[in-house]
């Protein structure tokens, strides 16, 4: 390890002290702050040399959880490869505002979690985005919308029933 100071040489010259290697093992709690030689020399980082250039950087632009970072890296890394604006962006997926595992006519539980409130009762009639239930999971409360526009039938959920990830909540009929 260069460039930071480590416990590195301590743990060295520990492990091949006489008290630690020979018999009798006469090692105890206290033995390093009452008889350990220390004998290490203190840390002295390496300078550069005053002929060296510093190193070149390059600025790359990252995304992370949505967000655009600039990133400066060492040039030698080679990561900026591809010709400045020369290549598409991806595209990005939407993502469903239900949070809710969907298809077809069922409501399914997107993850596992406890039920902490039932928005609706069976026979409810609801549009596309009304509150079903919310899910609580990790201390985290993920609202569970209705997917399409109907009435609602075999609701099976009730406040503090636990339910597990694909769980079928209810279905939500034309």
């Amino acid at each position: 390890v260069e460039g930071m100071a480590t416990a590195i040489p301590f743990h060295q010259a520990v492990v091949v002290d006489p008290a630690f290697t020979s018999e009798p093992f006469t090692i105890h709690t206290r033995w390093i702050e009452t008889e350990f030689n220390n004998t290490i020399a203190p840390f002295a980082p390496v300078s550069p040399d005053e002929d060296e250039e510093p190193t070149a950087r390059e600025t790359v632009v990252v995304e992370v959880g949505g967000k655009r970072l600039e990133v400066s890296l060492p040039a030698s890394l080679g990561v900026a490869t591809a010709p400045a604006g020369g290549s598409k962006k991806p595209k990005r997926k939407a993502v469903k505002k239900s949070g809710s595992a969907a298809s077809g006519d069922a409501l399914a539980s997107p993850m596992q979690g406890t039920i902490v409130k039932v928005a609706v009762g069976e026979g409810d009639t609801v549009a596309e985005g009304d509150l079903i239930v919310v899910l609580e999971a990790m201390k985290m409360e993920q609202p569970l919308n209705a997917h399409r526009a109907g009435t609602v039938k075999g609701l099976t959920a009730e406040v503090g029933a636990s339910v597990t990830s694909g769980a079928v909540i209810c279905e939500i009929k034309d």
